[in-house]
């Protein structure tokens, strides 16, 4: 039972991602494609967000005429049309929606099929990103690691500091 409470949650966050992406998809689909500077269509926080889509920690790395030429590479062949993935997606949240308001009783086993292809999709997109970035890593130097990893550092620091001064004021007796 409680297997199938945690699918039903999933799906119904499913549901709400996709109404909200939906709307999204569709008026970037007929946008024109960000900056071609150095990140492309990567933009600033990757095509799926996150670390390993955003590649802005290569930003202010003197980087040679060579590794330029290797980023370029490994940018165009990991570049491929990502209309089919979001047409698969959109697909998948259409089904589990057409499920869902539906009358009747929900088949909890086409939901749970259909939730396992999105998990199996975000993994493959995950495991894609993360390669690119380990591509990345490896033309850089230690010099040019150790930079990066300093900025990285600094900005996480501010980051919190940022948390910090947005968590709402306590009172003298904690409250």
């Amino acid at each position: 039972m409680k297997e199938a409470q945690i699918m039903f949650k999933k799906t119904i966050m499913a549901v709400t991602v996709l109404a909200g992406l939906s709307g999204t998809a569709a008026m970037a689909q007929d946008a024109p494609p960000p900056d071609g500077g150095m990140h492309g269509e990567w933009g600033h926080h990757g095509p799926h967000g996150g670390m390993h889509g955003d590649m802005g920690f290569l930003a202010g790395l003197n980087l040679t005429p060579a590794q330029h030429k290797q980023l370029h590479a490994i940018f165009a062949a990991a570049h491929k049309d990502h209309k089919g993935d979001w047409q698969q997606f959109h697909g998948l949240h259409q089904q589990i929606e057409e499920l869902l308001l539906t009358p009747g009783p929900v088949d909890r086993a086409k939901l749970t099929a259909l939730t396992q292809q999105i998990d199996a999709a975000h993994q493959a997109e995950a495991a894609e990103r993360l390669d690119i970035a380990v591509k990345i890593h490896d033309i850089l130097t230690p010099a040019q690691l150790a930079q990066a990893k300093e900025r990285a550092d600094k900005i996480h620091a501010l980051h919190e500091q940022m948390r910090a001064l947005m968590k709402p004021d306590q009172g003298p007796d904690g409250k």
